[in-house]
């Protein structure tokens, strides 16, 4: 259960920076795009971990175990690297990058169809992460429902903190990232050790 509820909260603590980053800018998201959100990230995270689940009919279990922790240990510098990265990209690359570009409309809120981008950007995020969590069996029942909570009430947490914090300093949305793949690798280390 400590597995399953550290990799749902590195996999989802990268909203807090994007949530903050929208109460500081007095970016709103109404309960309908919430409710989407949650739902798009169950869907793709239950498919991410039945995809790496799958791994294990093209490999025994103990080597797709393995390759799971590898992938996870990986995916957390990927993660930390990416933290690092400065490079500027435009248009749909920078939503990728930053999803907290997502208003594209300026209206301040978030509506449904700005909050299926969004969702599909913080899912897809999380997709090599999901794959080897699938790999290494961690917990993948609960996983998609932790994951998907937990990232709403990060989200929500940190628009209501962001709202509140507007005129002092803000901490970098990479900060997040960098936290996210730290936490990736001291559960593959986890996984390693016992």
């Amino acid at each position: 259960m400590l597995l399953v509820t550290l990799l749902a909260i590195s996999l989802s603590i990268d909203a807090l920076g994007i949530g903050l980053s929208y109460g500081i800018r007095n970016i709103s998201i109404p309960f309908f795009t919430k409710l989407i959100l949650l739902l798009e990230n169950i869907f793709f995270m239950a498919i991410f971990i039945l995809l790496g689940n799958h791994i294990k009919l093209f490999f025994n279990v103990e080597i797709a175990n393995t390759l799971g922790i590898i992938l996870l240990f990986f995916m957390g510098i990927w993660f930390c690297y990416q933290s690092v990265q400065k490079k500027q990209c435009q248009n749909s690359i920078e939503m990728l990058r930053n999803p907290s570009h997502c208003d594209k409309d300026n209206s301040s809120h978030i509506d449904a169809k700005e909050g299926l981008c969004l969702g599909f950007i913080l899912s897809i995020d999380s997709m090599g992460a999901g794959i080897a969590a699938g790999a290494a069996e961690i917990c993948i029942v609960l996983l998609p429902f932790f994951t998907a909570i937990f990232q709403i009430v990060f989200l929500s947490t940190g628009i209501y903190c962001g709202k509140h914090l507007k005129n002092c300093y803000t901490i970098k949305e990479t900060l997040w990232t960098a936290f996210s793949g730290c936490i990736l690798i001291i559960i593959a280390l986890i996984r390693i050790l016992f």
